[in-house]
């Protein structure tokens, strides 16, 4: 279930582990579920759905053993009123045929289950598929150890009509339980074929020996054919070519040696079966276990690809955030699979017709609808004001192609993508750099000579992504992504490395999306700002919100090539844009489906690094001419008017008088639609009140969805109110949140997992509203989350760990659970330093907040008395920066008041005659804050003071004594251990609010000294600080396997309650240990001092001593706590392999933990040599140190005599019994 290839999941199960059925479906299935029955046994599922638009019935069946006809009955019954292909498969619990199905003479003809199957057969007219394709052949599907017998019951029976449909149906060994798996190949009509697309192996790039030919045969290849053809692109293409049947060649061969080695090992696993089957002996039984252990080792290696592939082993990642904690929390329910769409107002449900609807619909939304002359084009552009690209910009865009720039675009693409039709991803180019970027240099700057690209680069698959809650039979609900060929990528990447760099240049700040250094939450305070201050405006003020159509997918080239020109892009750039964009093509991909490659004359493609930046240029036009246009009105604040709030496409305009700003919006729309391209829906398109004053009737005869509130922009909801917005907003986010916590409590999830779950599925969302909106949670809402939150870690019961030591950082002894409280000031914080450093150009909202706090800044507001203001702090939001300023010193144990950034003015801590003081003549000369009338720790003289600010007038030297003593003994202005302005002082605005989370003062909170001190006491032993903070920081790292992590975790926190604790709580009688019954049983006495347990430590302690040839001692410190202080001569490779040993059997001990039953050194090698098999494949699929593989070999060898994994786990898979193989298991004592 945890695979990723699983899509929809039905089941039926019963509390009881002995029976129950599942049906697994794979997501790229095009499978819409229809009807659900079962019974209420956990032993019949029946599905029945629409499998690529035909109807089919799934039926799960695991019959109950015994002579009786009732469940067949049941089958019957179920499949009465439902309509379609029939598969019916699984364990029946009886054979077909009694003569042909069974390998013993005990013939029982006319059972009466037999009867009632053959009667179901004829009724319903089924075939027993496997048997029509083998009509006379013996194969079994079951061994039966007590009866040394085998037989065929596991099998589908499938409706006559569906045999046509059948491809294959084979039996496979039993191997790895005491049945063989049986597998039905059945094809149900497409429409049009699927076209399989290769993707590279990347598998094969781990083979060095592989690798190093294949760059001497690439040498060679292009030693021999440059030079054979005019075009170098042609040599790129058959390149291409040329490695791909060198890859599939490779592929090929592996596993066709792989397949060939399985069929030789089930060929003789099923001849030996056939003579144990006429006649048992314990020689042929023992030969068919050493088969199974070669066959299971072939599996092992064969499953290295899939972890390489997948990256999803559970025994590494198990639920650490990531992709397969993800699948099992998201239940990604067949995401990439259109199970319907509309074609001329009906449904089509078939895979070919799906796929030619999007053919179509795409290919007319590519298909250019404008021909603009270059005219028209100029008189648009010559009605505005276009910024121009500066000399050096224009020469740096101009300047040629370099192979480093190659390499460099190849160096920061991300891997793990999907790659285009010719199948090599970014991988392929990263591993070749050497020997294909001197190369695919010259083949890119001979396609800007020639201005058309190589053949392959053109080339693009369209793959779908489904738009949130739209309806999506809609062809128009979905989202297209282009998997381009990564060769391309590598040209969009340089061009948009280059582009990046000016775009910030003639971009207005206006742009917030995909610009350098601009952040969505920008435009956000500066419209929450603007909200504010015209909500009591006497003019009527209005907020519109724009609802773009297809927007990058309508961008005509011609308008956008002209903007290029107009911004003043240089002729060399400008035909490398072009050349880009020569003849390009594209095809729909679709449930497997392939699509005929069609033609592009216009958009730009989502899934290009340089398309959202060529957008943005694109779209600039349009904002200057409503900017410049004095009849479009906007709102006034920061010494300018404010209209436009954009993000990419998604646009926001802010207007006074709407009456007549919008008619005039609209000319300016539909001018530059007709020649851009860009179309709005007017209809989805939203209009909110700002001001009290603006009312429905102002525009009635617009095509706009009037909202008195709720209006959403980047996601957020708006209210003129701005006081509700965080409330609002967060509400209906505790409710989904709340729902999903319900939904992901089923899922057995521990401590680690649920934190994990917090950390990647529900503080980021938390986090994107408080990162946006600049306002403090609402108190309720805070207890409300933090009620939910603990609640599901801990299943509504108590809390084993405080909430506060969850929060610490994972170093301190925590588990880094996100406090969205602390992350809400921190984003704050990162906010604030935009004011400290003074770059007023990158946001505009920081010039709006000055115009608010005028004549002081914005900083100095924070530590003025609010009722000398003269009310201008009212607003929220600087409200909100005051409280977090204020709040930050108080943790840090700083007066905000008293530090030489603080204002002068108003200062509650500065007061002369009991009142703070403000005199505006030395605030004009720039005396601002306390800082200004220091020279380092020493207050200046009245005549330093003076000359530096040209004070003036009289009185001033009276004002300057009253200052000088009143500041006295106050302000302490060494800055060396203030956190606070070291924060605000780092260079970089790139990740503040994560840097002030992590060194903020609650991060810093000891919340472990009373752990050390219980474990002090309880060993008997001083542990120095340095030392338990090795502990800590090192705890669960020395250790692969997830879940190992955490027990480590959980023993550092004395997790388990004990029998003393249960008796201290009144829920046990007693104190003694759950073991010997003899002593009190507490923490330390259960894990480690109980004498039965304390053996098992002595026994694991020596197996591993001789295995890693390294004495070892028997310490708590070391056992339990992990402390590498106490083997200093072991290496780190050494201590992981002894620590995963030592933490699988604390595993053991806490598994029985509550049981009298005692853990056995069997047990422990038993897990060590499943572990070891996990182990090998991961150290051989890193690759990162052959010493740790050799290890665990050698650990397998000393356990079972055979170099190799799991063998004594897999003939207990294969035997199911202890005494036939008694020679081959160990000779150790079975208990400890």
């Amino acid at each position: 279930m945890r695979r990723d290839w699983v899509g929809k999941v039905f089941h039926n199960s019963v509390s009881s582990k002995s029976r129950g059925v599942m049906t697994l479906i794979n997501k790229k299935l095009n499978f819409v579920f229809l009807k659900q029955l079962q019974d209420d046994d956990g032993r019949l599922l029946c599905i029945q759905a629409l499998i690529n638009g035909i109807k089919v019935v799934l039926v799960n069946v695991y019959a109950p053993n015994g002579d009786e006809p009732d469940f067949i009955y049941k089958i019957s019954k179920m499949l009465s009123n439902l309509e379609g292909h029939i598969l019916i498969g699984g364990d029946f619990n009886q054979v077909p045929d009694d003569f042909l199905d069974k390998s013993t003479n005990n013939v029982k003809f006319n059972t009466r289950k037999g009867l009632a199957l053959n009667s179901l057969k004829e009724e319903i007219g089924l075939v027993d598929i496997w048997r029509l394709v083998h009509p006379s052949e013996r194969e079994y599907t079951f061994y039966s150890h007590s009866h040394k017998s085998y037989s065929r019951i596991d099998y589908f029976l499938i409706s006559n009509s569906s045999t046509e449909l059948v491809t294959n149906c084979e039996i496979g060994v039993i191997a790895l339980t005491d049945h063989a798996p049986v597998e039905l190949h059945i094809q149900f009509q497409m429409g049009k074929i699927k076209r399989g697309r290769w993707r590279l192996n990347l598998g094969i790039l781990r083979d060095e020996q592989f690798v190093a030919s294949l760059k001497e045969e690439i040498k060679c290849f292009l030693d021999i054919n440059i030079g054979s053809t005019d075009r170098l692109a042609t040599v790129w293409d058959a390149l291409k070519a040329f490695m791909r049947g060198k890859c599939l060649g490779y592929s090929s061969k592996k596993a066709r040696e792989s397949r060939e080695k399985i069929k030789i090992l089930e060929n003789q696993i099923k001849e030996w079966e056939k003579q144990l089957a006429q006649n048992y002996n314990e020689s042929t039984f023992k030969e068919i276990c050493k088969l199974k252990f070669n066959l299971h080792e072939t599996y092992n290696k064969k499953a290295e690809y899939a972890l390489f592939r997948l990256k999803t082993n559970f025994y590494e990642k198990g639920e650490k955030t990531g992709k397969l904690l993800a699948r099992q929390l998201k239940q990604l329910d067949n995401q990439n699979v259109i199970t319907a769409i509309k074609k001329n107002d009906r449904l089509v449900t078939s895979s070919g017709e799906i796929n030619t609807v999007f053919e179509q619909f795409y290919q007319k939304l590519y298909t250019s609808e404008t021909a603009a002359s270059t005219e028209q084009l100029d008189a648009f552009y010559n009605k505005v004001t276009i910024p121009q690209i500066s000399r050096e910009g224009k020469d740096a865009m101009d300047s040629i192609l370099t192979e480093a720039e190659v390499r460099k675009a190849i160096s920061k693409m991300k891997t793990g993508k999907s790659p285009g039709i010719d199948g090599f991803p970014v991988e392929y180019y990263q591993t070749f750099t050497e020997v294909l970027c001197p190369f695919l240099t010259k083949v890119l700057q001979e396609a800007y000579d020639f201005g058309t690209l190589p053949e392959s680069f053109n080339q693009a698959i369209i793959s779908l992504i489904p738009k949130g809650d739209k309806d999506l039979t809609d062809p128009a609900n979905y989202r297209p992504i282009s998997l381009i060929n990564v060769d391309c990528k590598i040209l969009s990447k340089i061009l948009a490395m280059r582009l990046e760099k000016e775009l910030p240049k003639i971009i207005h700040k206006d742009q917030v999306g995909f610009v350098k250094n601009r952040l969505s939450a920008d435009n956000m305070r500066r419209l929450l700002h603007l909200l504010w201050m015209n909500k009591h405006s006497s003019n009527p003020v209005v907020a519109i919100s724009l609802d773009a159509q297809k927007a990058f997918d309508r961008v005509e080239w011609n308008f956008l090539f002209t903007a290029l020109t107009k911004f003043g892009f240089g002729d060399n750039f400008c035909r490398w844009i072009k050349t880009l964009y020569s003849r390009p093509k594209a095809a729909v991909f679709t449930n497997g489906v392939l699509s005929p490659f069609f033609d592009i004359s216009r958009s730009t493609r989502q899934g290009c690094s340089l398309s959202p930046l060529l957008f943005t240029i694109f779209l600039e036009p349009l904002a200057i001419q409503i900017r410049e246009d004095p009849r479009i009105k906007g709102v006034y604040g920061g010494d300018r008017d404010h209209k436009l709030f954009l993000y990419a496409d998604d646009i926001l305009i802010l207007s006074q008088d709407p009456a007549n700003s919008i008619p005039t919006l609209l000319e300016v729309m539909n001018e530059y639609s007709k020649l851009s391209g860009y179309k709005i829906n007017w209809h989805k398109s939203e209009a909110m009140p700002v001001s009290q004053t603006c009312t429905p009737s102002l525009l009635s005869g617009f095509n706009f969805r009037w909202v008195d509130k709720g209006m959403k922009y980047l996601g957020i909801e708006l209210n003129p109110s701005i006081l509700d917005i965080m409330a609002d907003n967060m509400e209906k986010l505790l409710t989904k949140i709340k729902t999903n916590l319900d939904k992901w409590s089923k899922l057995n999830l521990t401590l680690w997992g649920k934190v994990n779950t917090i950390k990647m599925a529900v503080a980021p969302l938390i986090n994107y509203y408080t990162g946006m909106l600049p306002m403090s949670i609402p108190k309720q809402i805070l207890l409300r989350y933090n009620k939910m939150i603990k609640e599901f870690l801990w299943n509504g019961g108590k809390p084993r760990i405080s909430m506060d030591r969850l929060c610490q950082p994972k170093k301190d002894g925590g588990l880094a659970l996100p406090n969205i409280e602390h992350y809400s000031i921190s984003f704050e914080m990162s906010r604030l330093t935009k004011h400290w450093v003074g770059r007023e150009l990158d946001a505009d909202w920081v010039l709006v907040e000055r115009g608010i706090t005028f004549p002081f800044t914005p900083m100095e507001i924070l530590v003025q008395k609010s009722g000398e203001q003269r009310g201008r702090t009212n607003n929220p939001i600087l409200e909100f920066s005051k409280m977090v300023w204020l709040e930050v010193h108080k943790k840090c144990k700083l007066s905000p008041h008293l530090q030489k950034y603080a204002s002068l003015w108003h200062n509650p801590k500065i007061k002369i005659g009991k009142r703070s003081i403000y005199w505006a003549q030395w605030l004009q000369k720039g005396i601002r804050t306390i800082g200004d009338v220091f020279q380092g720790d020493i207050f200046m003289s009245y005549d330093d003071i003076k000359m530096k600010y040209n004070l003036e007038g009289h009185g001033n030297f009276w004002r300057y004594l009253q200052l000088r003593d009143c500041l006295k003994g106050k302000v302490g202005l060494s800055q060396d251990g203030n956190p606070i302005e070291n924060f605000l002082r780092l260079p970089t605005l790139l990740g503040k609010a994560s840097k002030w989370y992590k060194i903020c003062p609650w991060a810093k909170k000891n919340t472990s000294k009373g752990l050390k001190t219980i474990w002090e006491r309880d060993l008997r032993c001083i542990i120095d600080d340095d030392s338990w903070q090795t502990i800590l920081s090192d705890n669960g790292i020395y250790i692969r396997e997830a879940r190992g992590k955490f027990i480590q975790y959980k023993i550092l926190n004395r997790y388990y309650y004990t029998p003393s604790r249960l008796h201290v709580i009144g829920i046990s009688e007693n104190d003694l240990c759950w073991k010997c019954h003899k002593e009190r049983g507490t923490f330390i006495h259960a894990i480690w001092e109980c004498p039965l347990i304390s053996r098992l430590w002595s026994k694991v302690l020596e197996c591993i001593q001789g295995w890693i040839a390294c004495e070892l001692p028997k310490s708590a410190r070391l056992c339990l706590l992990g402390d590498r202080k106490e083997v200093p001569l072991l290496s780190k490779t050494t201590f992981r392999v002894l620590n995963t040993g030592l933490v699988t059997c604390a595993r053991l001990i806490l598994k029985l933990w509550k049981e009298p039953q005692i853990p056995t050194l069997k047990m422990w090698k038993e897990k060590m040599i499943e572990n070891s098999a996990c182990e090998k494949m991961l150290g051989r699929v890193s690759c990162k140190n052959i010493y740790v593989a050799e290890k665990w070999d050698s650990f397998s060898f000393r356990q079972t005599g055979c170099v190799g994994s799991g063998l004594q786990q897999l003939f207990f898979y294969s035997c199911n019994t202890t005494g036939k193989v008694k020679d081959l298991l160990w000779d150790e004592d079975t208990t400890a």
